[in-house]
């Protein structure tokens, strides 16, 4: 049997909520899997033995070892897994994901990396999986960066793929479903996607390098027919849409609701990807059609409280065009997760605690809304990576450096435009909005995670309600005894 090993990282405190189906490496998975390989899939998360699983598999003489990863936390268990390989087996170490297609000549140069599979890797790893099969050379394989007699070799680009709907189903039977989640909600709850990229230019987004400000998706009919087929395969009750825009195509989300509604599915669902400007062209009719399909819950990324801010980010709305999406949402049984950033460079103080009373002003106007806020990450690949290094950030040299460049901990480890007592109060509005609201606890998947919820919930909405950071001593404790040992 032709073996392939691929590897689900760690993710840090995104680990917190509980873990997701790995759906990048199933995506990579799918055409190998068709053409018979046999493919291991090794999820660190749910696999408490990973270590004895993946040398177990090693021992099967793999063609290669694929590994994703983001930048932040994930980098590091993906190393200590690159190490074990190498360790047990000459198997090319292939690794993919969004960190190294954002910095490939840096990520390249770590022991550790054989191959960097860019951006979309469907159809590049698996002509990069025949070639080692075969020992051909992969000078011809678009999308790669490689290692060869010393040098690093960059092929050109691969062009995305245009027609989602040829790809292969998810073979979801590589890994066992029980162990993931998405929303706490009664009954399975699993992620789906319908589509790929998102066509807008937020300045400090990786989308706009990572997809080119692309966007493609899967017909509505072919959505709904993979759609039926997991939903009914695997008993899942809850769906959450992990498009990173769902609702690109609003006809095209029409068409996809009324077929759920059509098809007698009996799903809730809930989607990643809604903008403050597409929500204002939703009209009353799709809202209705979003309840009757099952919709509970939509992430819309606010942002900023600040105008300047908001045109800085080159995010195309206003303060004013949220606030009416909210007062419409607010008509509607759907939860709403409205996601805010602080510490962006040049962001005064002001600005920032406009950014809070705005997400105050969301839940006072609807309290089925909540306001998680971040301090601003400055990803490579954005504009905002380069207008951060010219405000003092000093960024990471080494793959290695970047797995300590988490989005809830890079400010403590690398120098930036921000002060220590910013970053104090930064660090204090990220812990308390996380925690501030108990709607919230809708996608806490872990039992550990909603208990610290529970305790901890009186004194976060205190703080961020009152914007109290001072001797944010519970902050500090939460990143030293959750944040580190992640």
């Amino acid at each position: 049997m032709k073996e392939i090993i691929l590897i689900q990282p760690k993710a840090g405190t995104f680990d917190m909520l509980g873990a997701r189906l790995p759906l990048g490496l199933l995506s990579i998975a799918a055409i190998p899997f068709q053409k018979g390989y046999h493919v291991t899939i090794i999820d660190q998360r749910v696999d408490n033995n990973w270590q004895q699983s993946l040398t177990v598999a090693l021992g099967k003489n793999p063609i290669c070892v694929g590994i994703t990863c983001m930048t932040g936390k994930q980098i590091l268990h993906a190393l200590d897994a690159a190490a074990i390989v190498r360790k047990h087996s000459n198997a090319p170490l292939v690794w993919g994901g969004v960190h190294t297609t954002l910095m490939p000549e840096q990520s390249i140069e770590n022991p550790l990396v054989d191959i960097i599979v860019l951006r979309e890797g469907d159809i590049t790893f698996m002509e990069l999986v025949e070639a080692l099969e075969s020992n051909k050379p992969l000078n011809a394989i678009k999308g790669l960066y490689y290692k060869q007699d010393g040098e690093v070799i960059k092929n050109p680009d691969r062009d995305f793929i245009k027609n989602l709907d040829e790809l292969p189903e998810l073979p979801f039977d590589l890994v066992d479903v029980n162990n993931y989640a998405s929303l706490n909600i009664e009954g399975k709850s699993l992620d789906f996607v319908t589509s790929r990229g998102c066509p807008f230019k937020c300045s400090f987004c990786y989308n706009s390098y990572f997809n080119k400000c692309t966007w493609r998706a899967f017909s509505a009919k072919e959505t709904v027919k993979r759609l039926k087929h997991f939903v009914n395969k695997y008993q899942v009750k809850t769906i959450y849409f992990q498009d990173d825009n769902f609702f690109t195509d609003l006809k095209r989300i029409k068409e996809i609701l009324r077929g759920i509604v059509d098809e007698k599915l009996d799903i809730n669902w809930g989607t990643l990807g809604l903008r403050v400007d597409m929500a204002m062209r939703i009209d009353d009719e799709l809202f209705q059609l979003m309840e009757a399909s099952g919709c509970i819950n939509v992430d819309i990324g606010a942002e900023s409280g600040s105008n300047r801010i908001l045109e800085m980010i080159d995010k195309q709305i206003t303060v004013e065009d949220m606030l009416e999406v909210n007062r419409r949402i607010a008509q509607y049984n759907i939860i709403v997760k409205y996601t805010f950033i602080v510490g962006f460079p040049t962001e005064t103080r002001q600005e920032m605690l406009s950014t809070v009373r705005t997400a105050i002003q969301l839940v006072k106007e609807n309290k089925k809304a909540y306001t998680p806020t971040f301090a601003f990450t400055p990803y490579p690949g954005t504009s905002m990576y380069a207008f951060s290094i010219q405000n003092g950030f000093v960024p990471p040299k080494k793959l290695e450096e970047w797995g300590y460049f988490g989005i809830d901990s890079w400010y403590f480890n690398f120098k930036s435009w921000l002060s220590s007592k910013q970053v104090r109060e930064l660090k204090s509005i990220e812990v308390s909005s996380l925690f501030s609201n108990k709607i919230s606890t809708y996608k806490m998947n872990k039992p550990l995670t909603r208990l610290l919820f529970s305790l901890y919930h009186p004194i976060a909405k205190f703080r961020f309600k009152n914007h109290f950071h001072a001797f944010p001593l519970d902050s500090m404790l939460f990143r030293k005894i959750f944040i580190d040992k992640l």
